[in-house]
């Protein structure tokens, strides 16, 4: 026989947590945090810029005979900067919870998988 307690916390357990309205202190920190992720995000796609662009100044600075693979070990890099960029915002928006509103701005990063 189960004890009464113990049927309790399975069923709220099951339950939804419901949201409470937040401060108006605790709105701007939100907002101030999602502000900070766009900013990093940004941040992330001019370091991608800066490695390709490294990576084409090089190869054809120096006129190496094998300077299309170090232009090509920089595009990966700028490559890899980028995704992990995008992942990492996307981590951090989920987490927020993301408005309406700046699910628009940032609606091809930001679409929900199904």
């Amino acid at each position: 026989m189960r004890n009464l307690s113990q049927s309790a916390g399975m069923n709220a357990e099951k339950q939804a947590p419901t949201r409470t309205k937040l401060s108006l202190t605790d709105e701007l920190a939100v907002e101030r945090t999602r502000l900070a992720n766009e900013r990093t995000l940004l941040a992330y796609i001019r370091s991608s810029l800066y490695f390709s662009i490294a990576g084409l100044t090089l190869n054809s600075f120096f006129q190496l005979k094998l300077g299309w693979l170090l232009e090509l070990g920089f595009w990966i890099v700028s490559i890899g900067i980028l995704i992990f960029g995008i992942t990492r915002y996307r981590q951090v928006a989920k987490k927020l919870n993301i408005s309406a509103f700046a699910q628009k701005r940032w609606h091809l990063l930001m679409e929900e998988e199904v």
